[in-house]
């Protein structure tokens, strides 16, 4: 039963999102999210739940390859804190990973997958520009996760309405 069949179905009071009350929602994109860091393990968290989708403590995997990342291109780590942030080729493979690993996930939609699919070769594209320069620029993970769509469509949805506090 898809989401808006559910809300017909059930006796649910939905409201729309706004700055006076419930709902009261802002969008913060990974880029800025790894500015904000500051060493602490909460900045930390919501910065790699935006990038990964998932808690730096649960074991899917890219906990370990990022760990695995900062041991074998120590000069592409960025210590915040007791975390990191990585830049250059293994931010680069951390991310292409993951976005890897949604390609090939079953429980996921085609859309879904489509989507990881651009993202990829966005980020492919993104890494190879910046490294192919003159002076190579290492991108960190939120620069090269950053996806300006994201941004501008979430900004809309909570513009009109669209995102809505369900009770």
């Amino acid at each position: 039963m898809g989401h808006l069949e559910f809300m017909k179905h059930k006796d649910i009071v939905a409201r729309k999102a706004d700055a006076n009350g419930n709902g009261n929602l802002r969008f913060v994109c990974a880029k800025t999210l790894e500015n904000e860091l500051d060493g602490s393990e909460s900045k930390f968290e919501d910065y790699f739940f935006a990038m990964y989708g998932c808690s730096h403590k649960i074991n899917w995997g890219i906990s370990e390859l990022r760990e695995r990342l900062s041991n074998e291109y120590p000069t592409n780590v960025i210590r915040v804190g007791n975390y990191f942030v990585l830049d250059g080729e293994p931010a680069y493979l951390a991310l292409s990973g993951y976005y890897k690993a949604l390609i090939e996930a079953s429980n996921i939609s085609e859309e879904f997958r489509e989507y990881f699919k651009e993202r990829l070769e966005a980020i492919t594209s993104k890494h190879n520009k910046s490294q192919s320069l003159p002076i190579p620029i290492n991108l960190t993970e939120g620069q090269l996760s950053y996806d300006s769509r994201v941004e501008v469509l979430t900004s809309i949805a909570l513009n009109y309405g669209q995102v809505i506090a369900i009770e």
